[in-house]
């Protein structure tokens, strides 16, 4: 879609993990980078990665949960790069507790950076990609959006939406000229858990989740050590935009893959169970 030799790609959570990483690897790969983040200091470590590399890659601040920030920032980011040839959508959080914990707050919070702005963003790059009948969609969404495990139903909602959507918009898109993928990481080191959100009442005493919540934490902590390397994911975000053909699913990591793996062929209640073993026994 970009005029120039130089593809631009759009990302979106570039402040850390995945959305730094793919930034960064893309523009090695010689595309020009637009890195959105909802505020300049989150940018900071990327801009001046970028300036000691001399890297192609530009920073917006850009709040995507905002109709209003996006009708002021998106317009001028397209007409300055001649629109862009992807867009990849990465930003969001985890929320995290019992789904009788959650409160309609929590849950509406999460949907709003999960699943409306990444909406909010295809459709503000659309017009220009099926105008010229060429542009690529990414859509991060986690193995969580296909096997959700204790306490991350909240969000895996929002991940099983954006795929639910991104399935819908690939198949109507597709004619147009434009592609939709979505990229479905495991366990990789990102700022995720870190900026993990928990529900206020996940801790509530008149809740019975208490012998339960210790026995997750102290499992999950130990798969944490496992994380991997989110240049990884940003390999296959590579792979998936240069593609005339990609795949509308790409999982990334074997655990993410043998999880999905095994619900869809085990018996379900052997799934259940081993699930529960693995994490809440």
């Amino acid at each position: 879609m970009s005029r120039g030799e130089r593809k631009t790609v759009l990302i979106t959570g570039s402040s850390g993990g995945i959305g730094m990483a793919t930034a960064i690897y893309l523009a090695e790969k010689g595309y020009s980078v637009v890195a959105t983040s909802r505020s300049d200091d989150r940018l900071a470590a990327l801009k001046s990665l970028a300036a000691e590399r001399r890297l192609p890659i530009s920073t917006v601040v850009m709040d995507v949960n905002s109709d209003e920030a996006v009708n002021s920032v998106l317009p001028g980011v397209l007409a300055e790069h001649g629109g862009v040839d992807a867009l990849v959508n990465n930003a969001g959080y985890s929320l995290w507790g019992p789904g009788e914990s959650l409160s309609i707050g929590e849950l509406r919070d999460v949907f709003e950076t999960n699943f409306y702005a990444a909406f909010r963003m295809m459709q503000g790059v659309l017009p220009g990609m099926t105008e010229l009948g060429s542009g690529t969609i990414v859509n991060v969404t986690s193995v969580e959006g296909r096997i959700v495990t204790p306490f991350n139903g909240g969000y895996g909602a929002t991940k099983f939406a954006l795929e639910g959507l991104s399935e819908a918009m690939r198949l109507e898109l597709w004619p147009l000229g434009v592609r939709v993928v979505v990229i479905e990481p495991g366990l990789y080191s990102t700022n995720l858990f870190a900026n993990q959100v928990v529900a206020d009442r996940t801790e509530a005493s008149d809740l019975r989740y208490g012998p339960l919540l210790a026995r997750y934490r102290k499992h999950r902590a130990g798969y944490d050590r496992l994380a991997k390397d989110p240049v990884k994911v940003a390999r296959v975000i590579h792979r998936a935009i240069r593609s005339k053909r990609p795949r509308f699913r790409y999982t990334v990591g074997a655990e993410a893959t043998l999880g999905i793996l095994a619900s869809r062929y085990l018996p379900e209640r052997l799934f259940q169970t081993l699930v529960s073993r693995a994490l809440l026994r």
